[in-house]
């Protein structure tokens, strides 16, 4: 059986490995748009690659088809999976890196993987479309073409168009007749309607909330980086996977706390609690350093957003990721309308699915 697969990243890469393993007979195919595999995984967790996370799964994802797949292919498998293929782990918290703290270390020994299993791999070949024709696939890409039985989209979505992920795959889909969802950047900085480029650069720890029409929906701490027109940081990257879990984008409003304690601040103690740029700051504008508004205004752009919100509609697909349209088609990864915050979620879901679809494909 002829197996091709339609990207080269995480979850494309991972799914030929786990088929290949399982189903030795197969002919596993990759079909890859850049010149070598796993590009985009080198810059996930600052490039150290933070690739499962042993903490809760509960509001972690926009929808519960994640947790489903993770309670099947749990995190603790993928850490077994990974070390059995030379990749150790090293947890700092409930954050699983390579012992290396380098994500080169798992490309490297993945695509290792992928060299002794005999998977085929085509480098630089763009797909441009795809047709089934009685029972099987032709895969057309700039230069060539392909015929496969079975045929797997693991193409990502539109984050990091750089990388290779520019939403491609999604207008492909479209044009076979599938639902996409809206499309936006996620784990993104956000932008803001207030003026901080007096404060550009500067880092700070704090209390951030997220308000909706006044209504408090989320809360987390961590660290502030404002910028020129906004704010970033691991927080707000995971408030902006919030505020896109929300239908309606108006009147949201991001709350900070920068002292993040009980007792209240007077103004002469700010400098006590945040460097002296940003106690000038919020004096001169006369803010409150417990209580900072900011009005959210857009995300910043796909080159930044670690990860697509949208994608393939859910309703698209049986509980196979299997195509309700088209028998023998399957979809893993950002190409679906799933998302996860900061740590490692959003590879833990590539992983997941493709398991899933591995389950799934049999003679």
């Amino acid at each position: 059986m002829k197996i091709g697969i339609i990207g080269g990243g995480a979850s494309g890469a991972f799914l030929a490995i786990r088929l290949k393993e399982s189903n030795p007979s197969f002919e596993v195919s990759i079909i890859e748009r850049n010149d070598k595999l796993l590009k985009k995984i080198l810059v996930t967790g600052n490039g150290r690659c933070n690739y499962a996370n042993t903490g809760e799964l509960d509001n972690k994802y926009n929808n519960k088809l994640a947790n489903e797949l993770l309670n099947e292919f749990t995190p603790q498998d993928i850490i077994r999976v990974f070390d059995s293929y030379g990749i150790h782990p090293y947890a700092i918290d409930n954050l699983i890196y390579p012992v290396s703290l380098n994500a080169q270390t798992v490309a490297i020994q993945l695509i290792k993987k992928i060299e002794s299993l005999g998977i085929k791999v085509y480098l630089n070949e763009k797909v441009i479309d795809y047709q089934k024709e009685d029972s099987k696939f032709i895969v057309k890409s700039e230069n060539s073409e392909h015929v496969f039985d079975k045929l797997v989209v693991s193409a990502g979505g539109c984050s990091y168009p750089q990388l290779g992920t520019d939403g491609t795959s999604l207008n492909m889909l479209q044009r076979h007749g599938y639902k996409i969802e809206t499309l936006s950047p996620t784990l993104s900085p956000l932008k803001v309607k207030e003026n901080t480029k007096k404060i550009s650069g500067q880092r700070q720890k704090g209390k951030v909330s997220l308000f909706k029409d006044n209504k408090l929906i989320y809360q987390e701490e961590g660290e502030i980086l404002f910028k020129d027109d906004g704010l970033s940081g691991i927080v707000m990257l995971n408030i902006s996977s919030m505020i896109n879990r929300l239908k309606d984008k108006n009147n949201i409003k991001i709350v900070l706390d920068l002292a993040n304690t009980n007792k209240k601040i007077n103004k002469d103690q700010y400098i006590e609690y945040v460097s002296p740029k940003i106690a000038d700051y919020l004096l001169v504008n006369n803010l409150d350093i417990q209580n900072l508004s900011f009005t959210f205004k857009d995300f910043y752009d796909y080159q930044i957003a670690e990860v697509s919100h949208g994608g393939l509609s859910l309703s698209e697909i049986n509980d196979s990721l299997e195509s309700k349209k088209e028998k023998d088609l399957y979809f893993t990864g950002e190409v679906l309308d799933i998302d996860g915050m900061c740590g490692g979620y959003n590879l833990m879901f590539a992983f997941a699915s493709a398991e899933k679809v591995k389950k799934a494909i049999k003679e």
